[in-house]
């Protein structure tokens, strides 16, 4: 695939690139079902930032001409192929015409981005996943959460079918105010607001909080869907390191004096990806400085109720005496994360800007969900389940290291997390996670490489090995899988015959 670019050109390199290929595919030139080149090999040789080529290809994807499969490559697809008689002219194709309209020169630019689609229906059969940090659904208590969906549809079930108020179900919110008094934090009615999930509720407080240009401070590595939402936003990202033992606070001071940030996000309590938690003293710290920076805190306490072991700090929120702390939290991770529903706990003014943002989006969360769960929380039903989980994921991490301490190879080490659904998992330096995961896919093993976490200063030597989902013979298995690879790839690099470098794209949820 020979491509050249014109730097003086007014067109955007991007833009070059995308053309040019595209071309190549509506001539004949590019085959359907040949491979191209992986973004960071096409990159080195045209001596552009991978992030040029990655917005080529994903304006390409998105009008059908190319097609990315996870640990084999990206590949021209069969709907590029012309058909006989009815090709399309490369002017036309350059235009993105279809049905009389230039849809690319309509649609608003994409960040370039990871995908956040899981990847679980592409999985082959019989796959180990580590990849998606999500409840195990074999203990879903169906039966009774539908007694409890029959018991408020018998109850007031046209008044759930009618639209509802834009802040939440009265009766869920009584419920939550009754929850939220356990971790410490006591709150009226008009400080909650339900959403559709923790991530309308990071997506709400973006649009509520930050303008174009201004500092957003995130953890490094973080959830992808954070970074999506503050940088959609027009936020100037900024990251906290996070390491195998927690924040750097001293980081975080020294950006809260230079950078400035409106926002800090924050997840003290299990972070995603690493597992880390803050201690007691640490979240005392950053309320303090926080309130002295005068810095708005979203605290995402959306893995909070998977506490397993050792101490169990406080919210922030709890500890938040200035009324700094804006707090998230959601049923996906210690219920059902297919119900999407949410809530933020903020200062009255706050939510009510929440829910006139909300009101321009969706106007209000199912009534139906909120209502079942209200009721299932009531009964009892939310804490009896809870329960069960810890008991069951406490286990599963209690097997997961265990199967790491002994199949991993010397030089690889791992978090040791209080609780959540995930270890951090960091190699040695010369390898890299998502060349390891080609390979690991060949063998039925999926993970998430730790470069996707990342928005800063990528660590490619890092993964998340997510233990929820799976029973514990199956963990043991595929460490056991896993640690195999590591070694055989640690002992060829030690001889010298390093395997060729290939990409692997990962969705994440």
């Amino acid at each position: 695939m020979l491509l050249s670019l014109d730097r003086q050109s007014p067109l955007p390199l991007f833009v070059q690139i995308r053309d040019q290929i595209r071309d190549q595919i509506a001539s004949g030139i590019l085959r359907q079902g040949e491979r191209i080149p992986p973004t960071r090999d096409l990159a080195t040789r045209l001596g552009v930032h991978r992030t040029t080529v990655a917005n080529a290809y994903d304006e390409l994807q998105a009008e059908g001409w190319i097609a990315g499969h996870v640990g084999r490559g990206t590949f021209v697809t069969e709907a590029a192929k012309p058909a006989a008689g009815n090709a399309r002219k490369p002017e036309q194709a350059r235009a993105g015409v279809n049905n009389g309209l230039a849809w690319s020169n309509l649609l608003v630019p994409e960040p370039a981005e990871e995908p956040l689609e899981s990847l679980m229906p592409e999985a082959p059969r019989g796959t180990l996943s580590f990849l998606a940090a999500r409840p195990s659904e074999a203990f879903f208590p169906v039966e009774d959460f539908r007694r409890a969906c029959n018991t408020v549809l018998k109850r007031e079930g046209r008044r759930l079918l009618q639209q509802g108020p834009s802040d939440g179900y009265p009766a869920l919110k009584e419920w939550l105010q009754e929850w939220l008094r356990e971790e410490g934090i006591s709150v009226e009615s008009n400080q909650i607001l339900i959403t559709n999930g923790c991530q309308q509720a990071l997506d709400l407080t973006a649009k509520a909080l930050v303008r174009p240009g201004d500092a957003v401070a995130l953890e490094n590595p973080i959830y992808p869907g954070a970074v999506s939402v503050f940088r959609r936003a027009g936020g100037r990202l900024v990251g906290v390191p996070v390491r195998p033992d927690g924040l750097d606070l001293q980081a975080l001071e020294m950006l809260l004096e230079q950078a400035k940030p409106k926002v800090l996000l924050l997840t003290p309590n299990y972070q995603n990806p690493t597992g880390t938690s803050l201690t007691l003293a640490v979240r005392r710290r950053i309320l303090e400085l926080a309130a002295a920076h005068r810095v708005a805190i979203v605290e995402d306490n959306i893995y909070g109720g998977l506490h397993l072991r050792g101490p169990a700090w406080p919210p922030l929120k709890a500890l938040d005496k200035s009324g700094i702390v804006i707090y998230l939290n959601s049923f996906s991770k210690i219920c059902f994360p297919g119900l999407r529903v949410g809530w933020c706990v903020a200062a009255p003014e706050v939510i009510s800007r929440l829910r006139s943002v909300k009101q321009a989006s969706d106007l209000h969360t199912d009534q139906l969900a909120q209502a079942a769960l209200a009721e299932f929380g009531r009964s009892g039903q939310v804490a009896r389940h809870l329960k069960l989980m810890r008991k069951v994921y406490r286990r599963r991490l209690e097997v997961t290291e265990g199967a790491l301490e002994k199949q991993m190879p010397e030089g690889v080490s791992w978090t040791k997390p209080a609780g959540g659904m995930a270890v951090w998992v960091t190699l040695p330096r010369s390898l890299d996670a998502s060349e390891i995961l080609f390979r690991a896919r060949e063998r039925g093993i999926l993970f998430a490489p730790g470069r996707l976490f990342f928005f800063q200063n990528a660590e490619p030597n890092t993964l998340r090995l997510s233990f929820a989902g799976l029973e514990d013979d199956q963990i043991r298995r595929g460490i056991a899988l896993l640690g195999g690879l590591l070694k055989a790839e640690m002992r060829q690099r030690r001889k010298g015959r390093a395997p060729g470098r290939r990409e692997a794209a990962v969705a994440l949820v």
